[in-house]
C-alpha cells in the first residue's frame, strides 16, 4: 500500500510541475509583482500536496510578506535558512514567495531547473567573486524592488539536524541598505517527529530524494521564522551571519534535541573561518 500510495503521489508531483512549468513560461511571465508572488505561492502550496506534504509556519511574519512576498515599503527582507531538500523551495514559496539564490548547477535540473529559471532565480557559481558581486547587485535591486529575497547560506544541504557554518557573502546588501533579515529554520516531520527522509543530502539522488519524501506516512513542513535581524549602521554582513547562525543553531538543537549534531567537531573555529572567508 505503501508503495502504490508512494507511486500515485510521486507520478502526480511530476505532471503537476509539468502544469507548473507551463504557467510560468505563461501566465506568471504576463502578472504583477503581487500577483507573481500570490502564484508562487498557490503552485508550490499545490505541488506540496501533491507529493502529501502538509505545510505550515511558526513564528511571526508580515501578513503581505505571507501573501505574496512583497514588502509594503522599501528594502524588503533577506530570508536565511537552513538547507534540507528539493521541497524546501516550494516550502519557503508556499508560505513566503521570494526571490532565491541558487547554485547554477539547479538551472540544469530537469522540469525544477526550468521553473526556476522562469520565476527569475538568480543563479550563481560560488566560486566566482564577480559573479558574487554581480548577485549582489541583484539582491540589492531586489530588495529596493520591494520584493523578498531567500538564501541557503550553508552553500550545501545537510540531513536537516545540523547546521552548517554560515556564509556571508550574501548578506552585504542588508547591511549596506539596512534591509531586515530573517533567520528560518525549516524541518520536516513523519508523524509529528522531525524527520530525515525527504533530505537531498549524502549520497541521495534527486529522484530518489522525491521518493523518500513521497512515501512518507504523515509528513509535515515546518518553516520556523526566528526573530528578526534589524541591522545598524555599525553592523557588517558577518555580524548579520552570527546572529543567524546563534538562532538557527539554536532553534535546531531545540527541535532536534539529542540527535542534533554539531556541523563539525570543532564549530566555533569553523564558524569563525568561514565568516572571515565571507
Amino acid at each position: 500500500m505503501k508503495k502504490i500510495k508512494g507511486s500515485a503521489r510521486f507520478l502526480n508531483v511530476v505532471m503537476y510541475t509539468l502544469v507548473c512549468l507551463f504557467q510560468a513560461y505563461t501566465a506568471f511571465q504576463k502578472a504583477d509583482q503581487k500577483s507573481k508572488g500570490r502564484m508562487l505561492a498557490f503552485y508550490t502550496r499545490r505541488v506540496l500536496e501533491k507529493a502529501g506534504v502538509k505545510c505550515r509556519y511558526e513564528g511571526s511574519v508580515p501578513e503581505s510578506l505571507h501573501e505574496c512576498g512583497v514588502s509594503d515599503e522599501a528594502p524588503a527582507c533577506i530570508v536565511v535558512s537552513n538547507h534540507v531538500s528539493w521541497l524546501d523551495i516550494f516550502t519557503l514559496d508556499s508560505q513566503i514567495p521570494s526571490r532565491f539564490i541558487a547554485k547554477a548547477e539547479i538551472a540544469k535540473w530537469p522540469i525544477f531547473g526550468l521553473i526556476a529559471r522562469a520565476i527569475g532565480t538568480l543563479f550563481i557559481n560560488r566560486s566566482s567573486k564577480r559573479a558574487i558581486l554581480k548577485i549582489n547587485d541583484d539582491i540589492r535591486g531586489a530588495l529596493c524592488n520591494r520584493e523578498t529575497v531567500a538564501i541557503f547560506a550553508e552553500g550545501t544541504t545537510t540531513f536537516g539536524n545540523e547546521l552548517l557554518p554560515i556564509k556571508s557573502n550574501f548578506l552585504a546588501p542588508a547591511a549596506e541598505i539596512g534591509a531586515v533579515v530573517r533567520p528560518v529554520v525549516l524541518v520536516y516531520m513523519d508523524k509529528g517527529k522531525p524527520a530525515k527522509q525527504a533530505a537531498f543530502a549524502g549520497d541521495v539522488t534527486l529522484f530518489g530524494s522525491l521518493w523518500n519524501a513521497v512515501t512518507m506516512e504523515d509528513a509535515h513542513a515546518v518553516v520556523h521564522f526566528l526573530e528578526p535581524i534589524v541591522p545598524t549602521p555599525e553592523m557588517t554582513r558577518h555580524d548579520i551571519g552570527r546572529l543567524c547562525q546563534e538562532r538557527m543553531r539554536a532553534k535546531l538543537k531545540e527541535i532536534w534535541g539529542n540527535e542534533y549534531k554539531d556541523g563539525d567537531a570543532d564549530g566555533a573555529s569553523v564558524l569563525a573561518k568561514a565568516i572571515a572567508n565571507g
